[in-house]
């Protein structure tokens, strides 16, 4: 992002820049010992015309959480500019996902998809990947009949 001195709050809060800060939002009545932001949150909405949307197939979803730190607001910019659109915005605006248009699985989230995933019902994001993993693998093959 060409920031200099761009770091994490968690690894050096004294940093110039600091682009991943604390969560701002933390869940109220939380354990003094858990994430800041844990659990389902409602809410989560979703960018039409996004790989995630295409997943989703929705425009607000429901997701699970167990973290502490975010996208410090001050820097979206940074992250925009440097090719990660903010995909997915929590109840606040808080950016939850970015992700990279050139590349379908480049995905971040604050979100955590194996939480929600239950045998029989894999969350959208885990079943696109082993969907897009299984024709990968098929095209390599073709590719490999004809070397």
């Amino acid at each position: 992002m060409d920031l200099a001195d761009a770091d994490s709050a968690e690894n050096n809060p004294a940093a110039k820049n600091v682009i991943i800060h604390p969560v701002a939002c933390a869940i109220p009545n939380g354990k003094s010992d858990a994430p800041k932001l844990a659990g389902a949150i409602p809410e989560i909405r979703i960018r039409p015309g996004s790989y995630l949307h295409s997943f989703y197939k929705k425009d607000v979803v429901t997701e699970e959480f167990f973290c502490n730190y975010e996208v410090n607001p001050d820097f979206e910019w940074a992250v925009i500019e440097a090719g990660f659109p903010i995909v997915a915005r929590g109840p606040n605006g808080e950016a939850r996902a970015i992700e990279s248009p050139a590349h379908r699985f480049f995905i971040a989230t604050l979100f955590q998809p194996q939480l929600s995933s239950k045998p029989g019902k894999p969350h959208p994001i885990i079943l696109e990947f082993l969907r897009a993993a299984a024709k990968w693998k098929a095209e390599k093959l073709d590719d490999s009949v004809l070397e």
